[in-house]
C-alpha cells in the first residue's frame, strides 16, 4: 500500500469521524469514522486514485452533513433523529454517486489530454465532435 493510500484512509477516517459528530454526536463521530476508513482502505485496494477517493469521500460527507441539517432546521429539537439520519444516508450516498461520477470523468479527461500529448498528437478540444459539414 502506497504512502498516499495511508494517507487517504487516514484523512478519509478523520472527515468522516468529525461529519459523524456533527450529525449525531460521539457515537455517529465512531460510525463516520469507520465509514470512511473502509471507503478509503476499499478504494486503495482497488487501486483508485488516492485524491479521487479522498474528494468523493468528502463530498459524499458533506452531502450527509447538508440532508441532516435540512431535516434537523425542519424538526423540533430532537425529535426526528430518524428522518435526520435518514436524510444523511440518502443525500450522503446521492453526493458519493454524483462526485464520484465528475471526479471519474474529469480524471479521464485529464488523462486522455495527458496521453495525447505524450503521444505528440494535438490534444482533444472541446466541443462537438462531429465532422465538418462539406457545403
Amino acid at each position: 500500500m502506497l504512502t498516499t493510500d495511508k494517507l487517504s484512509i487516514a484523512t478519509s477516517t478523520a472527515f468522516g469521524g468529525v461529519a459523524g459528530f456533527l450529525i449525531f454526536d460521539w457515537s455517529g463521530a465512531v460510525v463516520g469514522a469507520v465509514i470512511g476508513g473502509l471507503f478509503a482502505f476499499g478504494a486503495a485496494k482497488a487501486r483508485v486514485r488516492p485524491m479521487v477517493a479522498t474528494t468523493t469521500f468528502v463530498g459524499a460527507a458533506a452531502g450527509a452533513l447538508i440532508g441532516s441539517s435540512i431535516v434537523e432546521t425542519i424538526c423540533l429539537p430532537d425529535s426526528c433523529v430518524g428522518l435526520e439520519i435518514g436524510a444523511a444516508l440518502v443525500v450522503g450516498i446521492a453526493s458519493l454517486i454524483g462526485v464520484g461520477l465528475v471526479a471519474a470523468l474529469v480524471t479521464r479527461s485529464f488523462d486522455e489530454y495527458e496521453e495525447s500529448v505524450a503521444a505528440g498528437k494535438e490534444p482533444p478540444t472541446p466541443g462537438c465532435e462531429l465532422p465538418e459539414s462539406q457545403d
